[in-house]
């Protein structure tokens, strides 16, 4: 039995794959060696359940037994990154594809918008919808002047303009490398989760009719001010 975990791991089968991709917060609580009966309050599930799906993603090859203390099962993740062919997985698989993580992304988000929405009380917030025709000038919103009721409030931003590839594939690695440095700042036990998307596609929002404007920026964020 291997219980070394390996950097890279190429998931061959749709199963797998789909498995991978519905337990991502699950299997993100074992990125060190630990006993289903540790996560279970981070995982939001009794133990007896932990301890199946642990159990299920090892048979998998997800999950590696690292060891077994006192009659507790540690599992660690078999790999630190795993790669998925969309020969194996179609991103249009809606049980495991690119279709249901945004399904996740917006199934999150409204929620979270929700939460700020009644936190908030009141009709005082406006989604905000800005053009422009002048060339080169995105009209931007104005963000909320109130202070923000909840300590990570949703915020909603989206902006359709014309560019040129060149222009387009470096604003979108520029987004990117935003991340990948926000990455760094993550405090290991501390804080609130928080999930931050990138999303990127040619055409416009409404996906209807041809945009002759210049530029829309759409805005609906709790996020007030500093």
């Amino acid at each position: 039995m291997t219980t070394s975990q390996a950097e890279t791991q190429r998931i061959a089968d749709a199963p797998t794959a789909r498995a991978l991709r519905q337990n991502v917060t699950f299997l993100g609580l074992f990125t060190g060696p630990r006993s289903p009966s540790e996560i279970t309050a981070s995982a939001g599930m009794a133990a007896n359940l932990a301890h199946h799906h642990a159990r299920r993603l090892a048979s998998l090859g997800l999950l590696l037994e690292v060891r077994r203390e006192g009659g507790r099962v540690f599992y660690q993740l078999a790999a630190r990154e795993f790669r998925v062919p969309w020969a194996v997985l179609p991103p249009t698989d809606p049980e495991g594809g690119e279709t249901l993580t945004l399904r996740r992304i917006t199934d999150n988000f409204y929620q979270a918008y929700e939460r700020s929405y009644l936190a908030l009380g009141n009709d005082s917030e406006e989604a905000i919808f800005g053009f422009s025709t002048t060339p080169g000038e995105a009209e931007v919103p104005p963000q909320p002047t109130a202070q923000p009721v909840e300590s990570h409030p949703s915020h909603l931003e989206a902006l359709t303009l014309r560019l040129t590839p060149e222009r387009y594939r470096k604003l979108v690695r520029d987004l990117s490398q935003l991340l990948t440095a926000a990455a760094t700042d993550g405090l290991k036990d501390q804080g609130q989760v928080c999930t931050f998307a990138v999303l990127a596609s040619r055409g416009a929002l409404d996906g209807d009719g041809e945009f002759v404007g210049r530029s829309s920026h759409t805005l609906s964020s709790f996020l007030g001010a500093d």
